[in-house]
């Protein structure tokens, strides 16, 4: 009886610990890190409990690309770039915020800005007007800024592959002229050879949709699909070009910034929940955060607010 009531009492505290682990696993799992633009701070979302923790204040950052917690592989740090303590520049940071290293200041006569964490080359950056142009940099420290593209032309958007190859937009095969690119065409780069190919074509992007909405591309966890921006809703295609399509569909609201879940199974991103006149209006729309199922196309909101401008969701890694 003694011995069956210890296998007992072993077994028990084995399913506790298994159930503390998956729970813990899942608290880990469901962090969403986005900005809120009301109030200027970097924060994560719990999507377990609906709570939510600022990380990080930014007391400018004059580009709506940047405002974006981009977690390290391992999600135990982010980087970002705004201004903080009076300093412009890009920052490391550790995922609850502190110990806050300046890794970059501005370079050139625009704002660069942090768009993907390269699991080699570390951050993967746009820099405008060093060149003459805006290029795609990989940077490590302040004196390994590395020139990935080296173009005439524009590059944008950057997205990084599972594989290590980055995927970004440029208007290298039009004619018109910045002013009058649509950047409808994706290219692929290997970091660990020269030049960069074409990939795919994002048909009906235009400047207007770049300049307002934006792009902001993502891959999936298996390198097979891309997910973007166009128009106001939320896309995704093949990474071979084929089987694009419309996943939010809704023309009367204005959705952006998406991105994958973990597991690649669903899309979490910023939308608006009522119509709004003027996207662009003094008055900000709210916008709050969704996740629409891949397959099925059910929509879940996941946050909730009148007043909220929530965008840039990204999942934390855990590893």
């Amino acid at each position: 009886m003694k011995i069956n009531m210890l296998l007992l009492l072993v077994v028990l505290i084995s399913i506790s610990c298994s159930s503390k682990i998956k729970t813990t696993d899942r608290m880990h799992r469901d962090r969403i890190g986005f900005f809120d633009e009301n109030n200027m701070n970097l924060c994560v979302l719990n999507e377990n409990d609906g709570s939510i923790e600022v990380l990080v204040h930014i007391e400018d950052s004059s580009s709506g690309l940047y405002r974006r917690t981009v977690w390290s592989p391992d999600g135990k740090q982010f980087a970002f770039t705004g201004t903080v303590d009076g300093v412009r520049g890009t920052y490391i940071v550790d995922a609850d915020g502190s110990n806050r290293e300046l890794v970059l200041k501005p370079k050139g006569k625009s704002d660069e800005g942090v768009l993907d964490w390269h699991r080699d080359l570390k951050l993967i950056f746009v820099l405008k007007n060093i060149d003459g142009n805006a290029e795609i940099y990989s940077v490590k420290d302040s004196l390994q800024l590395t020139n990935l593209t080296k173009s005439p032309s524009w590059e944008f958007f950057p997205t990084v592959f599972p594989d290590g190859r980055i995927a970004f937009v440029s208007n290298i095969d039009e004619k018109e002229g910045v002013e009058n690119s649509t950047f409808k065409n994706v290219y692929v780069l290997d970091p660990y050879s020269a030049g960069f190919k074409f990939l795919l074509s994002i048909e009906g992007m235009s400047m207007e949709s770049v300049s307002t909405t934006g792009i902001f591309p993502d891959i999936s966890p298996d390198g097979k699909s891309m997910c973007f921006t166009l128009k106001g809703d939320i896309y995704i295609i093949d990474t071979d070009g084929k089987n694009r399509r419309n996943i939010t569909n809704t023309p009367n609201l204005t959705e952006l910034t998406p991105s994958f879940s973990l597991d690649g199974k669903s899309i979490v991103y910023s939308g608006a929940s009522q119509p709004e006149t003027d996207f662009l209006s003094i008055n900000k729309p709210t916008m709050n955060l969704f996740k629409i199922d891949i397959k099925t196309l059910e929509k879940e909101q996941i946050t909730f607010g009148e007043h909220n401008y929530f965008t840039h969701p990204l999942y934390q890694p855990y590893k």
